[in-house]
């Protein structure tokens, strides 16, 4: 079975045993077929490994502050083709994507500018971009995220080796600034690894820490579980800061394309922290 067969799998389980996510399912079930030709001819990142250790002991995102090539009337273009795809799945949900696809046809957006602020996580910038067009900013960055992960990954895969003897302690991807979806325990040795959605990113990070605030007192950190599957997937929360983050066991790293998946499955576990008072950047960020 092919990674394409195999997430359309998934999905398919989850909508049927998850009715509630039946919308976030179609859309991916949209999107996904629609991006896996997509070709943004990236070019690499002018990078080395002298200058991005610097960058990174500074705190700095090795895509933040770099020039970056990529074919944006492509991007554009296969912008409109989702927003046209999702319109088409007629659900009122999804009626966002129909002002968005206007706007990008009437020029309204400049695709340069959104991708840019979408490159380096500037959610700020992307809903200043949106709110004047009566368009959702959430969904106008999870859609411009999606139409570059082909770039994403490009770059990841070119400066994954560049920050594994990094050391890293911001609360975010140390490539493209994304906050972590959630960490894995690998191996049989259960190291710690922290995974970015947005680009496959993998890092490792300190066992008993808190992401956020960086508390290590063993007293206010804790563990939740939800009954029926605590031996695979918890809770990891920290009393000091209120935050929390997916812990999920696993002997192998999960391969970048189904990382939005297993997020998606593990949603349950971000309603029970959430319920609880919880949030994933803590209260201090």
């Amino acid at each position: 079975m092919n990674d394409s067969s195999a997430i359309s799998q998934r999905l398919q389980q989850l909508a049927k045993h998850s009715p509630n996510l039946k919308l976030i399912v179609r859309f991916y079930e949209t999107i996904l077929p629609l991006l896996e030709t997509a070709d943004l001819h990236v070019q690499p990142v002018d990078l080395d490994a002298e200058q991005a250790k610097e960058k990174l002991a500074k705190g700095f995102p090795l895509l933040q502050n770099v020039a970056l090539t990529l074919d944006y009337g492509e991007a554009h273009r296969i912008m409109i083709k989702l927003c046209g795809a999702l319109e088409q799945a007629a659900d009122s949900g999804l009626n966002t994507f129909k002002k968005l696809k206007r706007a990008l046809e009437e020029e309204k957006i400049d695709i340069v500018e959104l991708m840019a602020h979408v490159i380096v996580n500037d959610q700020e910038s992307v809903l200043s971009l949106a709110l004047p067009l009566g368009i959702d900013g959430g969904r106008v960055r999870t859609l411009t995220s999606y139409v570059l992960r082909s770039a994403l990954y490009a770059w990841r895969r070119q400066l994954s080796p560049l920050i594994e003897e990094a050391a890293w302690n911001k609360p975010c991807c140390p490539i493209c600034g994304a906050m972590p979806a959630f960490a894995e325990l690998q191996g049989h040795h259960l190291q710690k690894h922290l995974r970015c959605n947005r680009c496959g990113a993998d890092w490792p990070a300190r066992r008993v820490h808190c992401l956020y605030c960086g508390n290590e007192n063993h007293r206010t950190l804790g563990v939740l579980f939800e009954d029926a599957r605590h031996d695979t997937a918890r809770l990891e929360i920290c009393e000091q800061c209120k935050g929390y983050i997916k812990v999920i066991v696993t002997f192998s790293p999960t391969p970048p394309e189904q990382l939005p998946i297993l997020d998606l499955e593990t949603i349950y576990l971000n309603y029970i922290a959430e319920e609880r008072g919880y949030w994933m950047n803590g209260l201090r960020l």
